[in-house]
């Protein structure tokens, strides 16, 4: 799995990078997946989650 960041969506509230901070980074006022985030245990998935649900602006989603 991986999350991924809609950058034309993302406004950089940076909600996402607080709540996952081993998932997201901001950068430039946009929010960006950390590349080495591995989605495969439980509490990195949970986390990566509630950023997709909490994002004001649904900019973030998760492939399988």
């Amino acid at each position: 799995m991986k999350v991924k960041v809609d950058k034309k969506k993302c406004i950089g509230c940076g909600v996402c990078a607080d709540i996952a901070e081993k998932i997201f980074v901001l950068k430039d006022g946009i929010s960006e997946p950390v590349e080495s985030a591995d989605l495969s245990s439980p509490e990195m998935l949970e986390a990566a989650k509630m950023a997709v649900e909490v994002c004001p602006v649904r900019a973030i989603s998760i492939d399988k």
